[in-house]
C-alpha cells in the first residue's frame, strides 16, 4: 500500500514539473499575443461599438496544480462564480447561502485528491478551476448514501442526481477499469469568460490524467457549454438523458434548468500513451 502511495506521489511531483515546464509558458504566450493584436487592432480603429460590446480583451493567465493553501480560494470562487452559474444547482435553487456544511465538505473532499488545476492570473487571482478526482465503481453508491443522509430536500435532490449520473454510464465495465480520472467541476469566473480559460484546463487535466496512468478520463456535463468543451476536447459523448426524463414519484420533473440545458450528458476518452 505504502509503495503503491510513493508512486502516485512520485507521478504527481513529476506532473507538476510537467506542467510548469511545458504548459505555463505557452498559455502565457499564447493570451499575450492575442491581447497585443487586440489592442493594436483596436489602436487601427478597426472595431465597431457593437463588437466592443460582444468582445473581451484576452487576459495573460497560467494554469498550475493547486496546493493545499490555495483550498480556500478555490472554495471561495465556487461560492462566487459555480452555484449561482450551474444550470442544475440553479433549477434546484442551490446557492451559496443553501450550500450547507454537507455540499461544502463533498467539494473539499475532491480538492484532497491532489489532481485540481487553476488558471491564475498575473497577479495570482483565480480565473478558472478544473476539480478534477478518482472516480471509482462504487462511487454512485457512496452518492445515494449521501443522499439518504442530507436533511436538506435540494441537496438530496442533487445528490440522488448525481448518483444516478455516476453509475448510469456504467463506464467502468465499458473500458474495464475500476478506477477513472474524472473532471468533476469546471467553471470560469464570469469576467473572464470565452477567452479559452475552460478548454485551457479540460485539455490540461486530460494530460495530466495520461500522465499520471490513468487509462480513461470522463466528464459529466450538466449544462450545454461544458459538453461542448468536452467534445471540442476530444472526449465522445457515452450516455446522455433528457432532464425532463429525472423525475419524482409523482412523474413530474425534479429540475427543469433553463435552455439550451435539456440534457446531461457524459462524456468520456481513452488516454493515449496511458
Amino acid at each position: 500500500m505504502f509503495r503503491q502511495l510513493k508512486i502516485t506521489r512520485d507521478k504527481l511531483s513529476y506532473a507538476s514539473e510537467f506542467l510548469k515546464k511545458n504548459f505555463l509558458y505557452s498559455l502565457q504566450s499564447e493570451s499575450i499575443a492575442e491581447a497585443t493584436k487586440w489592442n493594436q487592432k483596436r489602436g487601427q480603429g478597426m472595431f465597431t461599438i457593437s463588437f466592443l460590446t460582444k468582445q473581451s480583451i484576452p487576459r495573460p493567465f497560467s494554469i498550475r496544480l493547486a496546493k493545499l493553501q490555495d483550498e480556500p480560494h478555490i472554495m471561495h470562487f465556487i461560492r462566487e462564480n459555480f452555484y449561482d452559474e450551474e444550470p442544475l444547482l440553479k433549477s434546484l435553487n442551490i446557492t451559496k447561502s443553501v450550500a450547507n456544511p454537507c455540499l461544502e465538505s463533498y467539494l473539499c473532499n475532491h480538492l484532497k485528491s491532489g489532481f485540481t488545476l487553476i488558471a491564475v492570473e498575473q497577479d495570482n487571482r483565480i480565473v478558472g478551476i478544473s476539480i478534477n478526482q478518482r472516480n471509482c465503481a462504487w462511487d454512485g453508491d457512496k452518492l445515494r448514501e449521501q443522499a439518504d443522509r442530507v436533511q436538506c430536500d435540494p441537496l438530496r435532490k442533487l445528490f440522488y442526481i448525481w448518483s444516478i449520473v455516476s453509475t448510469e454510464p456504467r463506464l467502468h465495465q465499458k473500458f474495464r477499469t475500476s478506477c477513472i480520472f474524472e473532471i468533476a467541476i469546471l467553471a470560469t469566473a464570469r469576467e473572464a469568460q470565452r477567452q479559452g480559460i475552460g478548454y485551457q484546463l479540460t485539455v490540461h487535466s486530460l494530460r495530466l490524467a495520461r500522465d499520471l496512468g490513468f487509462e480513461v478520463a470522463r466528464m459529466d456535463c450538466t449544462n450545454e457549454y461544458s459538453s461542448r468543451l468536452a467534445q471540442r476536447a476530444g472526449m465522445e459523448c457515452m450516455w446522455s438523458v433528457p432532464y425532463k426524463h429525472l423525475v419524482d414519484s409523482a412523474k413530474k420533473p425534479v429540475v427543469k434548468p433553463d435552455e439550451p440545458h435539456t440534457h446531461i450528458r457524459v462524456h468520456a476518452t481513452k488516454l493515449k500513451g496511458a
